[in-house]
């Protein structure tokens, strides 16, 4: 039931020493079974919810690049014991140019052993690290299922969860919909849910993602009845629902986007804006490890690119905050914007302005005529901008 593996003595100083391969305890995650238990976590009230017998069709997408073999595997299985067959039209997995041995030939052999009766399970290889936005887009572009899920490659999904994220697409095929994530420890590996109302995504004045509590204009309907979607401004953006139409008519990712970084705040930008909406779903869970860094060489970081782009075409006069907060990011070049303006204008979307107003009223973000400083050791500064936010 997702219990931790402990370890002591020797056993320790060996899981101590592999944990920089992945970022998280390997030989843990090598001695869990592929489908082990889980504890039904979701809020009493979504255990009795009946979902109608007929929604859309999903493909399932993983990206993984070097991702540990048991971890992997773990995430297919648990997406397969715990979807109805009839709504689980296919799981991809996109390698992003994997270099490690038991990513090839022995995960070819598995999948065709253990996947082939039981769902269409399908390897997409990249032959050159694209990074994962890019081969995200690829996955998108090969599915047959009409709603696109998105997983990272160390998961594990829980009971009930795939129904709840279906539904809410089938009542607005442009309602973008997350799960709760719960935490898979990485020292340990243990499952820790919750049956409490989850965070929701929102972003500060870096434009990085972080949770934050839901609004208030929404807590006291989330409180309750918790099986309804719940407002999100933001999501973390490595587990998601979206239909696979939809997707492509917000232009999928910016095609300027590197790598990764930033693709998540600009998907739920473009959601918010261009008129559909974003959800956190109590009743759907899905753990995840949290990793403490990046155990991947070779790739970099592409934040700084990317938010410049995203700063550019979605928060309209509002960037000169960012740029008075981040001057170093207004000299990057971020390449040619122009056909991102023209999608924005050709999907008829909403202001950053009203974003503020209307899905993030409770932003950190400064409205026209605030005031901003900071706190130094020796001074108490305050200096007053004003900047009007309207496009």
């Amino acid at each position: 039931m997702g219990k931790p593996v402990i370890f002591e003595g020797d056993m320790k100083t060996h899981a101590d020493a592999l944990y920089h391969k992945n970022a998280f305890n390997l030989l843990a995650s090598d001695m869990i079974a592929f489908n082990r238990s889980l504890p039904d976590v979701r809020p009493q009230q979504c255990k009795s919810l009946f979902y109608p017998e007929v929604l859309p069709t999903t493909s399932v997408i993983i990206i993984f690049h070097n991702e540990a073999f048991s971890a992997l595997l773990r995430t297919v299985h648990s997406v397969i014991n715990r979807s109805p067959r009839h709504l689980l039209k296919e799981i991809i997995l996109v390698d992003d140019a994997s270099t490690q041995e038991h990513l090839k030939v022995k995960l070819d052999d598995y999948i065709s052993r253990h996947f082939h009766s039981s769902a269409r399970v399908r390897i997409e290889r990249l032959p050159t690290r694209s990074g994962l936005i890019r081969a995200r887009i690829h996955g998108a572009l090969n599915a047959i299922g009409d709603i696109l899920t998105f997983l990272d490659s160390h998961c594990e999904v829980n009971v009930g969860w795939l129904e709840p994220l279906l539904a809410v697409i089938d009542k607005d095929r442009r309602n973008v919909v997350t799960p709760t994530i719960d935490v898979i420890d990485d020292n340990d590996l243990a499952y820790k849910g919750s049956d409490q109302l989850p965070q929701v995504g929102s972003f500060g004045w870096t434009m990085a993602f972080r949770w934050t509590a839901i609004q208030t204009m929404d807590l006291e309907e989330a409180k309750r009845n918790p099986t309804l979607p719940i407002r999100s401004p933001t999501m973390a953006g490595g587990l998601f629902s979206i239909d696979k139409g939809y997707f492509m008519e917000l232009g999928m990712y910016d095609p300027g986007f590197q790598i990764w970084g930033a693709e998540n705040i600009e998907l739920s930008f473009k959601t918010w804006m261009c008129g559909g909406s974003l959800y956190t779903m109590a009743c759907s869970h899905v753990g995840h490890i949290f990793r403490k860094f990046a155990p991947y060489t070779g790739m970099g970081s592409y934040f700084h690119r990317n938010n410049k782009r995203l700063i550019e075409v979605w928060l309209g006069d509002a960037r000169a905050f960012y740029y008075k907060l981040h001057p170093d990011v207004m000299r990057i070049d971020a390449g040619d914007i122009q056909d991102q303006i023209n999608l924005r204008k050709k999907l008829d979307c909403k202001s950053f302005d009203w974003y503020l107003d209307n899905v993030f009223p409770e932003s950190p973000w400064p409205r026209k005529g605030s005031i901003f400083g900071f706190v130094s050791k020796s001074t108490f500064r305050f200096e007053f901008i004003e900047y009007s936010l309207a496009e």
